[in-house]
C-alpha cells in the first residue's frame, strides 16, 4: 500500500465516522426481493447490498460500473467488446471474452434471467433499484449464481402522468440524452416509454489508425401495465438496443524480440513502449456493431392468503466484432471477424403465501432454453492481410539470428506466417436446456427466533459443436516451422461434437434471532451448483481437453443487521467461509483460451455495510470488505511467460495462490451533503473507492502484482421537484490503474517461438478522468 493511498484512505474514514447531530432525520426502510418476496432488508438473513432509486440519482447512475463503486464485494471488468463484460462477487468470476463460458454471477432484470452480462445494463433509463446478493444463491435463483446475483428493477408505468428529459455533456465528446413518459391510457391500462442515446469519442489515441474505446448506442423500452381486476395484474416490457462503435482494445508492451521483428517487417515503433498510457500504434482498429431485443411478461394473481406469479422472458442479440487490430502493431497481418448471436427463453412460475404468518411458504418452477451461435458462414473469421509475409520473413530472420534455424535457410523464401489471403474459419454452436423446481419454508418459532429451509432440484443438458477449417497457401502448416498463424487458431478438421447432462440438489438453511426490533443476528448454510460444459473455442484443444466438470459450492455465513441512534445509523455485517469444488476457471493464453477446473477454491471474508446520518445535512456510507480468495488446490493452471510447466500437459500448479484480480481489502466510502437554497437544495456527493493490491493476470505472473489504488468521484448540483443541474467528475485525480493483463494476441506466441527471454503482453486500464454536466427536467 503506498503512502498517498494510506493518507487519503485515513482521511476518508475519519471524516465518515465523525458524528455531531442528535436531531437528524431517520434512515428510510429499504425493501428488497432477495427471497422472491418484498421484505425489509434488515429482516432478511442474506448478505445483500441495495441501491435505492434516490441513491441511483445521487451517484448519477449510468451502468453497472457505477454500482461497483458502492459495493466493495462487486468487481466489474470489461475489455474488447460490450459482450465481454464480467461481474465478480467476492472475487469469484472469470474473463468475459469466452461467450459460451457462463458466468458465476447471475443477472436478473425485472425478475428475468439474462444469459449475457454485457447486454442491457447501460440501456436502462429508469432503474428503480439494484440489489447485489453475495454468495451462492442457487436455491431460489437457480442458474449460474454460485458467486451471487445482481437484480435490477426498473420503474413501471404510473397512474399519474410523469415525464423526464435529461442531457449529459462531458469530456471526450460525451453526449447523452435520456427521457421517459409514463401515465394512464384508460382506467385499467397504463404505459411507459423510455429512450437513451449515448455518444462518446474514443478514450484511446491511435497514431496509425482509428482510436479505440468509443461509445455509440441507442435503446428504447416500452411498457404496458394492465389491471384486469383487483387481483390480476400484468406488466409487459419490450426493449430494443443498438450499438455501433469503436471498441476498447488492449494496449501492448512489446518484448525486444517482438520490437525487432516488427521493425524488420517494415513496421513503425514511434510511441513509448508502455501498456498503460492509452496510446497505441495500430494500423487498424476494432469495431462492434450489434443489436438486442428483450420481452418480459409478468403476470400476478392475488388469491386469498396466497399469490401466483408468472415471469415469461425472451431475449436475443446479434453482434459482430471486427478486430482489425488483432496483430496489435502498425503492420497489417490479420483481421478477425467475430460474430456472436443467441436467443433465450425462460419461464418461471411461483406460488407463495402472503407472508407475515408464523409459517410461510413458497414453491416454484423454472425453465430456460438457449441457443448460441458463434461464426458467420458468409465471412472469414480469420484472414491474413498484406504484411503477413514480411512479418513471417522477419520471424525467420529472428530464428536464424538466434541459432534456432540454420543460416543456409536465409536465402529461401518461406511463408513462415502464411501469405496474404490465407483464411481460417470456425462455426460454433451450443444448445442449452435448464429445468428447476424449488421450495422455501419459513418458520417463526417465537417473536425472537425464526428459521428457514430451502431446496432446489436442477437439471441441465448441453450440446456443443465446433467446426474448424483453413484455406492456406501450398506449404500450409508444414513442419518444422509450423508457424502459420492459422495452424493454431483454426486447425483444419479439429472439430468437436458432444452432449452432456448434469443434475443436482441444492439447498439452504438459516436461522435468525432478534435481539430487539432493530437488531438481528443470523446464520446460514447454503449449497450451490453450476453445470459443467464444453470449452467451445477455436484452437488446438483436443476432444479430451474440451469438457469441464460441474462446479459445486457450499457457503457458511454468520451475520448481524442493526439500526441504532433512533434509526440514524445502520450497520450490516457478515463473516463467511465458502468452498468451491471443481471451480470452473478460464484464462487467455494468447490466440486461444483455456477452460478447466480448479480442484478447490476457498473464500474467507468479512463484509460491513454501514450508513449514518452525521448531521441534519450530511450522511455517510462506509462499506468495507476483506476477502481472501485462494486456489487451495489447482494443478492445471496457466503458466506465465518463462515459467517451466509442472506437468506434461504444459500446466502450472497454482495451489496456494490468490485468484486473479482478487483484491483482499476494498472500501467504498461516500459522503452526501444537502442544504436548502433558493427554493430547492444544493447537494454534493463524494465517492471514494480504495482497493488493495491484486494480481491482474490469470497466470498470476509476479510482475503484474498491481499496487493498491484509489479512485474518487464527485458530484455537485442544485435541484428542486422539477429541475436538477449537476457538475460531476469521475476518477477526478486521473489515476492510472491497470485492471487486467493478458498475453498479447500474436506477439507473445511469437516470443516463445523465437526464444525471447521476456514475453509481450497487453493491458486494459481504468478510464481516465471524465468531467461533465447533467441537466434534468421532471414533470
Amino acid at each position: 500500500m503506498n503512502n498517498k493511498n494510506d493518507r487519503v484512505f485515513g482521511l476518508a474514514i475519519a471524516g465518515a465516522i465523525f458524528t455531531t447531530s442528535l436531531h437528524a432525520a431517520q434512515l428510510e426502510e429499504v425493501i428488497v426481493t432477495a427471497q422472491k418476496r418484498q421484505e425489509d432488508m434488515q429482516t432478511v438473513p442474506v448478505s445483500v447490498s441495495a441501491i435505492t432509486a434516490d441513491q441511483l440519482v445521487d451517484i448519477g447512475f449510468n451502468d453497472i460500473g457505477d454500482i461497483a463503486a458502492q459495493v466493495p464485494s462487486l468487481i466489474v471488468l470489461t475489455n474488447i467488446s460490450p459482450l465481454a463484460t464480467t461481474f465478480r462477487i467476492r472475487n469469484i468470476g472469470n474473463a468475459g471474452n469466452i461467450p459460451n463460458f457462463e458466468p458465476a454471477t447471475g443477472l436478473f432484470i425485472d425478475g428475468a434471467f439474462r444469459s449475457r452480462s454485457g447486454i442491457g445494463i447501460g440501456d436502462l433509463v429508469d432503474v428503480s433499484s439494484v440489489e447485489v446478493l453475495k454468495g451462492p444463491q442457487s436455491t431460489l435463483h437457480g442458474k449460474n449464481v454460485t458467486a451471487g446475483v445482481i437484480s435490477v428493477q426498473t420503474q413501471g408505468p404510473t397512474e399519474q402522468l410523469e415525464a423526464m428529459f435529461e442531457v449529459n455533456l462531458g469530456s471526450d465528446e460525451l453526449r447523452q440524452i435520456k427521457s421517459y413518459v409514463s401515465g394512464p391510457l384508460n382506467d385499467w391500462l397504463s404505459g411507459r416509454l423510455s429512450v437513451v442515446d449515448t455518444r462518446r469519442g474514443e478514450l484511446m489515441d491511435n497514431v496509425a489508425g482509428p482510436g479505440a474505446d468509443g461509445l455509440n448506442s441507442y435503446a428504447v423500452r416500452g411498457q404496458l401495465r394492465a389491471d384486469f381486476s383487483d387481483v390480476i395484474t400484468a406488466r409487459l416490457i419490450v426493449g430494443y438496443a443498438e450499438k455501433d462503435m469503436n471498441t476498447l482494445t488492449g494496449d501492448v508492451y512489446l518484448s525486444e524480440a517482438s520490437q525487432r521483428i516488427v521493425r524488420n517487417a517494415g513496421g513503425s515503433l514511434g510511441i513509448p513502449n508502455d501498456a498503460s498510457d492509452k496510446l497505441i500504434d495500430y494500423a487498424d482498429g476494432s469495431y462492434y456493431k450489434g443489436d438486442s431485443n428483450d420481452i418480459i411478461l409478468n403476470v400476478s394473481y392475488a388469491g386469498d392468503g396466497y399469490s401466483l406469479t408468472s415471469i415469461s422472458s425472451y431475449d436475443d442479440y446479434d453482434g459482430l466484432n471486427i478486430v482489425g487490430d488483432v496483430e496489435q502493431s502498425s503492420l497489417k497481418i490479420a483481421d478477425f471477424n467475430d460474430r456472436q448471436r443467441g436467443n433465450s427463453f425462460s419461464q418461471e412460475f411461483r406460488i407463495a403465501s402472503d407472508g407475515g404468518e408464523q409459517f410461510n411458504w413458497l414453491f416454484g418452477g423454472f425453465y430456460f432454453t438457449n441457443e448460441f451461435i458463434r461464426g458467420d458462414k458468409s465471412l472469414p473469421e480469420f484472414i491474413t492481410t498484406e504484411d503477413v509475409e514480411a512479418y513471417g520473413d522477419a520471424i525467420v530472420d529472428e530464428l536464424i539470428s538466434g541459432g534456432v534455424l540454420p543460416l543456409n535457410l536465409l536465402p529461401l523464401v518461406i511463408p513462415a506466417f502464411g501469405v496474404e489471403g490465407d483464411r481460417g474459419d470456425y462455426y460454433i454452436t451450443q444448445d442449452t436446456n435448464n429445468l428447476g423446481v424449488f421450495a422455501k419454508l419459513d418458520f417463526e418459532f417465537t417473536e425472537k427466533w425464526k428459521g428457514a429451509v430451502g431446496i432446489r432440484y436442477s437439471y441441465e443438458d448441453k450440446h456443443g459443436v465446433v467446426n474448424q477449417s483453413t484455406q492456406l497457401s501450398p506449404l500450409g502448416c508444414v513442419p518444422p516451422l509450423n508457424t502459420n498463424l492459422l495452424c493454431q487458431v483454426t486447425p483444419d478438421g479439429n472439430n468437436f461434437d458432444q452432449k452432456d447432462a448434469f443434475e443436482a440438489v441444492t439447498g439452504s438453511l438459516s436461522a435468525s434471532y432478534f435481539l430487539s426490533s432493530d437488531t438481528m443476528l443470523y446464520g446460514s448454510i447454503s449449497s450451490g451448483f453450476k453445470s459443467g460444459g464444453f470449452s467451445l473455442q477455436n484452437g488446438t484443444a483436443t476432444d479430451e481437453l474440451r469438457p469441464f466438470d460441474e462446479e459445486n459450492v457450499i457457503n457458511v455465513e454468520l451475520g448481524a443487521k442493526s439500526e441504532f441512534l433512533d434509526r440514524r445509523a445502520r450497520v450490516n455485517a457478515s463473516i463467511f467461509h465458502t468452498e468451491y469444488k471443481d471451480f470452473q476457471n478460464a484464462s487467455y493464453a494468447g490466440l486461444v483460451f483455456i477452460v478447466n477446473n480448479a480442484e478447490l477454491v476457498t473464500v474467507d471474508g468479512i463484509e460491513i455495510d454501514s450508513t449514518m446520518i452525521l448531521t441534519e445535512n450530511m450522511m455517510a456510507t462506509v462499506n468495507l470488505a476483506y476477502i481472501d480468495t485462494l486456489y487451495d488446490k489447482y494443478t492445471g493452471g496457466q503458466c506465465y511467460y518463462g515459467r517451466e510447466p509442472d506437468n506434461d500437459a504444459g500446466q502450472c500448479d497454482l495451489s496456494g495462490e490468490g485468484l486473479p484480480s482478487g483484491t483482499k481489502f476494498k472500501a467504498n466510502i461516500a459522503l452526501n451533503w444537502r442544504k436548502p437554497f433558493s427554493g430547492g437544495d444544493l447537494y454534493s456527493r463524494l465517492d471514494y473507492v480504495y482497493s488493495s493490491s491484486a494480481n491482474a493476470s490469470s497466470s498470476l505472473d509476479p510482475q503484474f502484482e498491481m499496487p493498491s489504488s484509489s479512485v474518487a468521484n464527485l458530484r455537485f448540483g442544485w435541484r428542486n421537484e422539477s429541475v436538477d443541474f449537476a457538475l460531476w467528475g469521475k476518477n477526478i485525480t486521473d489515476e492510472e490503474i491497470i485492471n487486467q493483463v493478458a498475453p498479447a494476441n500474436i506477439h507473445t506466441v511469437v516470443d516463445a517461438r523465437v526464444g525471447s527471454i521476456e514475453g509481450s503482453y497487453q493491458a486494459f486500464t481504468l478510464p481516465q478522468r471524465a468531467l461533465g454536466i447533467t441537466a434534468r427536467y421532471t414533470y
